[in-house]
């Protein structure tokens, strides 16, 4: 009988897609601390690409912050392409969501110069500081706000803007 509660324990932890707040506020915590990226990994492993997009964007972040936390520089590099190329084509497929284009902003924002993915920084600032007045789901806004008060992407004059809406 416990073994029997033990796989079904197991298959729903594998089978149940997490939320997107919760994934947030793991993406949020999981730069600084090994043991949250890990956490953060694992809740997105069973992520399709067929998913919600959002989530999608979520889970090649956590492959990039994976990357971050590797020992080997050919495990590191295999993560971060992975990841930054699974975000590139979610976004290629919902070039709208101005969650996705977050993402990819702190992703860019955070990777190191050798790996050269920097390259739409500007586009993404633009994107998100022109979008962010038309969104309605106020999690969302806040979580951004939250993202733009510390990035180094937006000047002063943005991020006051920004603080207001």
């Amino acid at each position: 009988m416990t073994k029997l509660i033990l796989y079904i324990s197991l298959f729903i932890a594998i089978t149940v897609k997490p939320t997107v707040p919760e994934i947030r506020e793991l993406y949020i915590k999981s730069a600084n601390s090994k043991e949250v990226a890990k956490d953060f990994y694992q809740k997105l492993e069973s992520v399709k690409v067929t998913d919600e997009a959002t989530l999608v964007g979520y889970k090649a972040a956590s492959l990039t912050i994976k990357a971050k936390f590797e020992s080997k520089i050919k495990d590191k590099k295999e993560y971060f392409k992975k990841g930054a190329a699974m975000l590139e084509t979610v976004i290629a497929n919902n070039t709208n969501n101005i969650e996705l284009r977050l993402i990819r902003l702190s992703v860019q924002e955070n990777s190191p110069k050798i790996l050269k993915y920097k390259t739409n920084i500007d586009e993404d600032k633009t994107f998100i500081y022109s979008q962010l007045p038309h969104i309605r789901n106020a999690a969302l806004k806040k979580h951004i706000r939250g993202y733009v008060s510390h990035s180094n992407a937006f000047s002063t004059e943005e991020k006051t803007v920004i603080s207001k809406l």
